[in-house]
C-alpha cells in the first residue's frame, strides 16, 4: 500500500469522525489515478466495518445524472458503500451536528434478489427484486463540493446516508424511465426529474454498477440496496424543515429532516 494512499485515507477518515473538513486530495493523486481514490474509500470502508462492527448493505451511484455532472464538473458516474448505519427509514430526523455540509438528493433504489455475476441487461434485469423512492443523504469531508472525481471517488461518492420510502414496487411492474419526482423543502419545490435523466434509465445506472463491481471483483450480492442517482438536482439540506420527494406511478413519497438542535446524536 502506498504511505501517500494511506495518509490520505487517514485525512478523510479522521475529517468524517472529527467533522473537520479538509482540502481536496487530487493534487495528491497525479496522473489521475482513479483506482487509488477506489483504494482509499475502500481503506476507510473497511476500518468503519473493522472497528464499528457494521455490515455492508449496498453501494450508490452518483453522477449519473448529465446535469448534476456538469454541477459537478465530472463526465463519468461514481459508486460508494452503504454500510448498515447510514440507512434510515421515511420521516427520519438526523442531527445537524452529524454533517459537515450537509446536501440532499431524490432517487430511486433497487434492490436485488440474487448475485449480479454478469453485466449483461438481462440479467441485471433479472437479479432485481423491487424498487423503492428514496433520499440520499449527502455529504463531503471537504471545504467545499468543488469536487473531481478523484476527490468524490476517495470520499467514498459524497454519501452519507440513505432514507427509504415504504412503497416497493416488483422490477418490470411500471416504466421507471417515466417516473416524475418533484422534491419539496416544505411546501417550495426545490427541483425536479424523470427518471431517464439517470443515465437515460435508472437501470443502466445498476448495469454500470454490475459491470464496475465485477471488474474490482467485488459483485452485488442478494439483498444489496442500490442507489442509482439523482433524478433531479443535488440541493442544500437546511435545518428544520421537512424534505419531501413526491414521486409519480404509486411510488408515493419519501421525507427527512435535518434537526439543528442537537438532541440526537451523530
Amino acid at each position: 500500500m502506498s504511505p501517500i494512499i494511506q495518509k490520505i485515507a487517514d485525512d478523510l477518515y479522521a475529517a468524517r469522525q472529527n467533522l473537520t473538513p479538509i482540502d481536496h486530495i487530487r493534487h495528491q493523486l497525479p496522473g489521475g489515478d482513479l483506482a487509488a481514490a477506489y483504494a482509499i474509500s475502500e481503506i476507510n470502508t473497511q476500518r468503519r466495518v473493522q472497528e464499528q462492527k457494521l455490515r455492508r448493505v449496498g453501494r450508490k451511484v452518483g453522477l449519473t445524472n448529465p446535469m448534476v455532472q456538469k454541477k459537478a464538473g465530472v463526465d463519468q458516474p461514481d459508486y460508494g458503500i452503504i454500510l448498515e448505519d447510514m440507512v434510515f427509514p421515511g420521516g427520519v430526523v438526523r442531527p445537524r451536528s452529524a454533517f459537515i455540509k450537509p446536501k440532499i438528493e431524490a432517487e430511486l433504489a433497487f434492490v436485488l434478489k440474487e448475485d449480479l455475476l454478469s453485466s449483461d441487461l438481462a440479467a441485471v434485469e433479472a437479479a432485481i427484486d423491487y424498487v423503492v423512492p428514496a433520499i440520499e443523504l449527502v455529504d463531503c469531508r471537504y471545504h467545499n463540493y468543488g469536487m473531481s472525481i478523484l476527490d468524490t471517488v476517495a470520499d467514498n461518492a459524497a454519501c452519507e446516508g440513505v432514507v427509504t420510502g415504504a412503497v416497493r414496487k416488483p422490477y418490470g411492474e411500471i416504466d421507471l424511465n417515466e417516473v416524475e419526482m418533484i422534491l419539496y423543502r416544505g411546501d417550495e419545490e426545490v427541483t425536479r426529474g424523470i427518471g431517464r435523466n439517470v443515465l437515460a434509465g435508472p437501470v443502466n445506472a445498476i448495469q454500470w454498477l454490475a459491470e464496475t463491481s465485477l471488474r474490482i471483483n467485488k459483485p452485488l450480492r442478494a439483498g444489496e440496496i442500490l442507489l442509482s442517482g439523482s433524478i433531479g438536482m443535488i440541493v442544500d439540506w437546511e435545518t428544520d424543515v421537512p424534505y419531501t420527494a413526491v414521486y409519480s406511478h404509486g411510488f408515493g413519497s419519501v421525507s427527512a429532516t435535518l434537526d439543528s438542535k442537537d438532541l440526537h446524536h451523530a
